[in-house]
């Protein structure tokens, strides 16, 4: 819903325009777009009754103050070089905070600083794949109960990031109505149950990341949201992600480079971050 209303550019549209590009209910879209309204995220003309991007919805600009400017900077000209919008995300809270966010145009990112995901399987695989046991366990049971076929599925993908570097999110009409509910939803505090339990069903209306033989049964392509890759600090402990958003197909090389340019810029963060430890 952000994204279709960010990248609108002629005419605003109407809550009926909205659910029907969507494929979602009248009552869910306006469930939706009154707590965005709510938190002035999303305006609304009395006159027209047409949609646009708040007053205090966060922009591209906005950005953590923890943020070292050479990570920032960084961030813009990978984003440049790939032509592709760009973020970087940490923890925080118990969730996955967009902490900056870079495009390569005009139009604002799909994913732009200040959105904020529950830290519950499936999201934030980067963070877990190289973490603790005790962690993947707290992550894994975090949406509450799921399926052997869950736990099997997202056991498998931890094992195929470790092996390739990088995560890789399928984009969905579920996924897109999950995270604009987990907007919806989100107060600024640490996400409960609710928010945790809905992250969660993403497993249950898509296929959780992208496994080597996946390509087979396609096209040829896949639609990919982000591509995403863990920054560790001096210690190795994974401590921020990088994430490239091109929200198209990608077939299985573009896939592959873009985790190689992830996963490199990721390795080099790794100085920044450093950076960032000596100056506070």
């Amino acid at each position: 819903m952000i994204e279709l209303l960010s990248a609108r550019s002629t005419a605003a549209p109407t809550l009926a325009e909205i659910s029907r590009e969507l494929g979602i209910t009248r009552s869910t879209g306006h469930a939706i777009l009154q707590t965005l309204v709510n938190h002035r995220w999303v305006a609304r003309d009395p006159l027209t009754g047409r949609f646009t991007i708040g007053p205090d919805f966060p922009t591209a600009t906005s950005r953590s103050a923890s943020t070292p400017r050479p990570l920032r900077d960084a961030v813009r000209a990978l984003s440049l070089d790939i032509q592709v919008p760009v973020c970087i995300s940490e923890i925080q809270a118990g969730a996955i905070v967009v902490i900056d966010a870079a495009a390569p145009g005009s139009t604002p990112p799909p994913l732009p600083a200040g959105i904020r995901l529950p830290f519950a399987a499936p999201f934030g695989r980067e963070f877990v794949a190289w973490d603790t046991p005790e962690t993947s366990e707290r992550w894994l049971s975090a949406p509450g109960p799921v399926s052997d076929a869950f736990v099997d599925r997202v056991t498998h993908v931890l094992s195929e990031i470790r092996h390739r570097g990088y995560g890789v999110e399928r984009l969905s009409g579920p996924l897109i109505r999950v995270f604009d509910a987990l907007i919806a939803l989100d107060d600024g505090k640490a996400p409960d149950a609710v928010s945790t339990r809905l992250a969660g069903a993403v497993a249950d209306l898509t296929l959780v990341d992208v496994l080597p033989d996946e390509f087979a049964d396609t096209d040829g392509t896949i639609p990919v949201a982000t591509v995403s890759a863990p920054i560790r600090d001096l210690d190795g402990n994974v401590v921020m992600s990088v994430s490239a958003q091109p929200y198209r197909e990608l077939n299985h090389a573009e896939i592959a480079d873009l985790g190689k340019q992830m996963t490199a810029f990721g390795d080099n963060a790794t100085g920044l971050i450093a950076h960032k430890s000596a100056t506070t």
